[in-house]
């Protein structure tokens, strides 16, 4: 076979070619420490790494919701024991009202009663950044307003809200309103019934309807019968008790310190389920890793390699190449 001095010009910048695109490929990698850039890199890796990014996406996802699920419980579990405390305290004031009191007395435990309900409808439109916790999913609305008579006495406390949960799912599936939900609404915490309650008497109609709830409705009747003179102390308390205004009172506090319960039991679940998100997360890293992050020390004993090779390749091409008239000119 004839050997023409093109075709060795041919293989040897061939050979020349792929020694630097060898040189080149590898201070890529070198450059950002990853082994991988393209599927034709490694076909098996690629799609390895393809799989753990989406299992790391996902999981930081649910990581979040868990954070946001958490940090709005724990908004609502202070909440509930600052109802716990003050309903605690119209307990007390109920009781105190039971016994020989004079007049300026129940006009006192009443003034009381009624600093409570102010108290209590500024609780129950607690907000997390501009979200009220007990108001549903109607969220940006103002959970509870006051209505209030001529005389700026307040008269009925409505409930604004609705009774849907708001989900944040933690795991694949969809989100399950029971299992997912991280709120509780104003029903929940103060019961609900509708009532008919005295309006402008010169508005037509007279009255109008609202939906209350049943804590806010007896703490009104309780402050209403201890202003009247004298009070009918047998519809604060009396037989049987469920009857009576304090009898209802304590339905009411013990479905919230229920509700309060089932919330902390709620709460722990999702802490457990952050510390598992969060060992996840660490692991699927780590096997991204593993799977894609470059190799150094190997890499730069490559690199090495490459550049001694391509620095003789030169060198061996500038005794095998033909001469040329460059070659005459010194």
């Amino acid at each position: 076979m004839r050997i023409t001095n093109n075709m060795i010009t041919g293989n040897y910048l061939y050979s020349l070619n792929k020694s630097l695109e060898r040189q080149n490929d590898i201070q890529e990698k070198l450059s950002d420490g990853k082994a991988i850039h393209r599927a034709s890199d490694d076909p098996i890796k690629a799609i390895r790494a393809l799989r753990f990014n989406t299992s790391v996406g996902t999981n930081e996802q649910y990581t979040q919701n868990v954070k946001d699920a958490i940090s709005w419980m724990d908004t609502t579990d202070g909440a509930l024991q600052d109802i716990s405390d003050i309903t605690a305290r119209a307990k007390e004031l109920a009781i105190k009202a039971v016994g020989p009191n004079p007049t300026e007395g129940f006009q006192a435990i009443a003034s009381e009663v009624d600093g409570i309900i102010n108290q209590l409808v500024q609780i129950g439109n607690t907000k997390i950044g501009d979200r009220y916790v007990f108001s549903g999913q109607k969220d940006k609305t103002e959970a509870f307003t006051t209505v209030k008579d001529a005389s700026g006495k307040v008269t009925a406390v409505e409930y604004q809200g609705d009774n849907n949960k708001i989900s944040m799912s933690i795991q694949p599936g969809l989100a399950d309103a029971t299992r997912d939900s991280v709120n509780l609404t104003g029903t929940d915490v103060f019961g609900a019934t509708s009532i008919l309650i005295a309006a402008d008497p010169s508005a037509i109609p007279p009255q109008e309807e609202v939906t209350t709830t049943e804590l806010f409705k007896n703490l009104i009747a309780l402050r209403d019968e201890l202003m009247k003179d004298p009070p009918d102390l047998t519809k604060i308390s009396s037989e049987p008790a469920a009857d009576s205004i304090m009898g209802k009172m304590d339905v009411d506090r013990n479905s919230m310190l229920l509700q309060q319960t089932q919330m902390g039991a709620r709460m722990a679940t999702y802490a457990t389920s952050l510390s598992l998100l969060e060992n996840n997360n660490t692991i699927i890293t780590n096997d991204l890793a593993a799977n894609e992050d470059l190799d150094i020390p190997k890499a730069i004993i490559d690199a090495k390699s490459a550049e001694n090779v391509y620095n003789m390749a030169l060198s061996v091409g500038a005794r095998i190449m033909p001469m040329s008239l460059v070659d005459f000119l010194k």
